[in-house]
């Protein structure tokens, strides 16, 4: 496996950046809707951490011209799988706990561990650092998840919604690992 160029970690840092700003704002819509108290608190948390991360990420972006703005608009693949995500869930809590914690947080993750394992300890350290503290992040969020996820998907309606989402998510599953700039 090749390290990556300047360029590519930029590249990925900026998608990160990208993505944890799209985590904040559809955790944090979600939590809303969730019923279960622990379920709004985990979500919240998830959001809070996202916009955190997304801001460690802007911060080590290029300030050169055009500038780390420049950086962040939106890919129209990043629009896509965002909006077919909001789609598939539709109101159910449990698809919306099970899409954040079975597939956004953990893609968020494979495509971090990918990042740092093509990365140097001397040209890359404070990505490598940066990566370190992300992944330790969202492993925590991903460990304080499982149980109100749990939770909620109690009615056989909720579970049964869940695996239909899962499903589909699946057969889409290319489109959706893109937005994580692997």
């Amino acid at each position: 496996m090749a390290f990556l160029t300047a360029g590519e970690s930029v590249e990925r840092m900026a998608s990160y950046c990208r993505v944890e700003q799209l985590l904040f704002g559809l955790f944090g819509q979600w939590a809303a809707d969730v019923e279960l108290p622990v379920a709004k608190l985990v979500l919240l948390s998830a959001a809070d951490h996202s916009a955190w991360r997304a801001k460690r990420w802007f911060e080590m972006l290029p300030t050169a011209p055009p500038g780390p703005d420049a950086l962040l608009t939106l890919t129209s693949v990043e629009r896509e799988a965002f909006g077919l995500v909001a789609d598939l869930v539709r109101e159910s809590q449990g698809a919306r706990m099970v899409v954040a914690y079975g597939e956004l947080l953990p893609g968020l993750q494979t495509a971090m561990t990918a990042h740092l394992e093509r990365t140097t300890a001397i040209a890359d350290a404070p990505v490598r650092r940066l990566l370190g503290i992300s992944l330790t992040d969202v492993s925590n969020d991903l460990a304080e998840g499982i149980g109100p996820m749990e939770l909620v998907m109690t009615t056989a309606e909720e579970r049964a919604e869940a695996e239909r989402v899962g499903a589909e998510l699946a057969s889409t599953n290319p489109r959706i690992t893109h937005i994580f700039g692997v």
